[in-house]
């Protein structure tokens, strides 16, 4: 769809959060031939992609619409409703949400569910997995998030190494088991892509994270080193760099980065967080 319409408004088409899902359904060669195929037309047509298989974001999106046609407000209705929540339970498979951990817990008595999975969740409150959801979500005012497999693991490196794909984070900072990637996203491809699997050269790797996504939202004076340039700059040892964060751990900051500057500021001494905050909203146009 998205190609279509940039095929019919003649505009460039960028696709976020591209990857196979996790069920694998067809080839994951058909998703990335749609780009192929339209970049030999001469569009322009690139994506990003995640370098974790998991996917995190608010329980909530992964409702029925219905029951959230009228904002956040609706679907608190919907969740106290006996018929509402009946007809949720029979849109909402057990087997599709049973294996997501859940994370961002503010009540005290439910702390002790920050991390497990709603199939774990269950069976301690001994209730269906989704009436245990549900009741969560109410009792948490609807700000329970969620992580879970969301992409092919045996596809992703495809994606991550095409010369039409970069590299996002899409990270969210939320609870004590946010999803890896929040810690672990960039670490990873240079140790895991570039020197362990060899799935991409590290010029490659470095323009995927920096020049590549700059260049394509139109961030300026950013993502390269050069005279007039912001300075942006991460310094890490390509031999030893490695991302710590796993799904048990996610909260694991990485090793073998040992400065960071942010618009010329330190804000990684050997390191160390230096508690420095220069960084600041960009939009396309602007650096």
């Amino acid at each position: 769809e998205a190609l279509e319409i940039g095929r019919g408004a003649d505009i460039p088409v960028h696709l976020t959060h591209f990857r196979q899902g996790f069920q694998g359904d067809g080839s994951h060669l058909d998703y990335l031939g749609l780009v192929e195929d339209a970049r030999d037309e001469g569009m322009d047509v690139t994506f990003d992609c995640y370098t974790y298989p998991y996917s995190g974001t608010t329980i909530t999106i992964g409702f029925p619409f219905w029951a959230k046609d009228g904002g956040p407000e609706r679907l608190i209705e919907a969740l106290q409703d006996a018929d509402d929540r009946a007809r949720m339970k029979r849109e909402m498979s057990e087997e599709s949400i049973k294996d997501n951990w859940l994370t961002n817990f503010n009540q005290p008595k439910n702390k002790i569910y920050e991390g497990k999975s709603i199939a774990e969740i269950s069976d301690l409150r001994d209730q269906d997995s989704r009436d245990a959801l549900f009741d969560l979500l109410l009792e948490e005012n609807l700000g329970i998030s969620t992580v879970g497999l969301g992409t092919n693991p045996q596809t992703l490196p495809d994606f991550v190494s095409h010369p039409a794909g970069m590299i996002a984070s899409d990270a969210i900072l939320f609870g004590d088991h946010p999803n890896p990637r929040t810690y672990g996203c960039f670490p990873v491809v240079l140790a895991e892509f570039v020197r362990a699997e060899k799935q991409l050269r590290l010029p490659e790797a470095i323009r995927k994270m920096t020049s590549f996504p700059a260049q394509r939202l139109g961030l300026q004076h950013r993502g390269i080193i050069k005279d007039g340039f912001k300075a942006d700059l991460v310094l890490f040892n390509p031999d030893t760099v490695k991302a710590l964060a796993t799904k048990d751990n996610p909260k694991q900051y990485p090793v073998g980065i040992d400065y960071v500057f942010v618009n010329g500021d330190a804000v990684v001494d050997k390191g160390e967080n230096t508690g420095a905050t220069p960084g600041r909203a960009l939009r396309r146009g602007r650096g």
